[in-house]
């Protein structure tokens, strides 16, 4: 009975389908058949009920804390024994944004292997929602997002602070005031939101933090948005963006990191409530490791007020 196989049957009561836990082991669903049945064989019990989602038998939910718990131990082992060593060892698992992770990592991860090159980093990136969630059940070792609504089990660590502006090009902007495009950029400013209306509207979904923002700024400032475009990735709203098709929300960050995108719009201040913080947060409760705290360090050094 090998470790892998323990991990395997994880993965699959993770994942509830053969097909998503033979994509994320990258294993054909055939092998992932096998390697449960000779497992069912080796401990002469049945773990699974093979419907649609698949199901575990009272023998496969005592096996599945059983391997958890050892799959934990040996996380715990690799992790003190890479403290032993000049490099690290163990994987270090990082949640952030798509966005934040093309402005963020390549700085932070450049500095991490050069002290501890022997620590893999896997970076999970998804809706600040979901980054939260993976900081409160311990999924993640560290995450990088907006924490202010996250609980008493993760510790926070303020960053910086982020703010969101709608972003056109002076000539989408101007047919909305009725200007020329050379005049767009003051008259937007002094008209702000309440006066661009008629811009159609480039918005990602709410579940996200420029996307609430937009949403609840066009609220406060009484528009009804004509959206065009819904995506939950900001960079392909700004490319169209700066194609003239819209105008689109997006931190301040962006428009200085990514000039290729952004090089053709003018920025458009919010209110105060479209400025938020950025905090680095790590689940509360568990065991000190190096290769966190030294993660934790670059950044706060790099990006931190």
């Amino acid at each position: 009975m090998t470790l892998e196989s323990w991990d395997w049957f994880v993965q699959l009561a993770q994942s509830g389908t053969f097909t998503r836990a033979s994509e994320e082991l990258q294993v054909s669903q055939q092998t992932l058949s096998s390697r449960l049945a000779a497992l069912e064989r080796e401990l002469d019990a049945k773990l699974v009920v093979r419907s649609n989602p698949l199901a575990l038998t009272r023998s496969g939910e005592t096996f599945l804390a059983y391997a958890l718990e050892q799959r934990d131990a040996r996380v715990r082992m690799l992790r003190q024994l890479g403290e032993t060593s000049i490099g690290g060892a163990g994987v270090l698992k990082v949640g952030i944004s798509n966005v934040r992770s093309r402005i963020l990592l390549p700085h932070i991860l450049r500095q991490f292997h050069r002290s501890l090159p022997g620590v893999a980093v896997r970076v999970f990136e998804g809706a600040n929602e979901d980054l939260v969630r993976l900081a409160e059940s311990n999924e993640a070792d560290v995450v990088i997002a907006r924490l202010d609504g996250a609980t008493v089990d993760v510790d926070v660590h303020p960053l910086y602070e982020e703010e969101v502006v709608l972003v056109a090009t002076p000539a989408v902007l101007g047919e909305a005031l009725g200007v020329a495009p050379g005049e767009a950029a003051s008259a937007a400013r002094e008209a702000g939101l309440a006066g661009l209306g008629r811009c159609p509207m480039l918005l990602e979904p709410v579940d996200d933090i420029s996307g609430r923002i937009a949403h609840a700024e066009l609220r406060r400032a009484g528009v009804r948005p004509r959206v065009l475009v819904e995506s939950n990735d900001m960079l392909t709203l700004l490319r169209l963006a700066n194609d003239g098709l819209g105008a689109a929300f997006c931190p301040t960050m962006v428009l200085d990191e990514m000039p290729e995108l952004t090089d053709a719009l003018v920025p458009v201040a919010l209110s105060a409530a479209a400025r938020y913080r950025i905090s680095l947060g790590t689940p509360a409760g568990v065991e000190p490791w190096n290769a966190r705290a030294v993660f934790e360090d670059i950044a706060g050094t790099l990006f931190g007020a």
